[in-house]
């Protein structure tokens, strides 16, 4: 089962920056909402009110970030289950990850399996190794 910590490693790595890709893809929200605002927009005849630019302009940030720090997180997860460290953490963050179905789920699932395997947590509690 120990075998199993470095692909775990790598699956959250690639995982999170996945995660972090969908955050700048929701950027767009972003630049329709500063679209909105600009004159050619707002002079025409059928322009919508001048909040909803706004308005879309900071959902989009506000998403972005929450996207962003999740993404992060799940990275940071994979450098700990790498280094043996923080087994709680990357628990949280496998509880975290269940939330997305399809991948998330699989992931947080074999996470799960793999982390409350004993073997693994005797090396978590011999102190970790710091191989990578």
């Amino acid at each position: 089962m120990k075998h199993n910590l470095g692909t775990l490693s790598i699956l959250y790595y690639v995982y999170g920056a996945f995660t972090c890709l969908i955050g700048v893809v929701i950027l767009i929200l972003v630049l329709m909402g500063i679209m909105l605002n600009t004159d050619l927009v707002q002079g025409g005849s059928d322009a919508p009110p001048a909040f909803v630019g706004s308005a879309l302009q900071i959902i989009g940030w506000v998403l972005f970030a929450i996207i962003e720090a999740i993404g992060i997180l799940k990275m940071l997860s994979g450098r700990w289950i790498a280094r043996r460290i923080n087994r709680t953490g990357s628990l949280i963050i496998a509880g975290l990850s269940c939330l997305s179905f399809p991948l998330g789920t699989a992931l947080g699932v074999f996470s799960f399996v793999v982390l409350t395997n004993p073997e693994v947590q005797k090396e978590y509690e011999a102190g970790g190794s710091l191989l990578a």
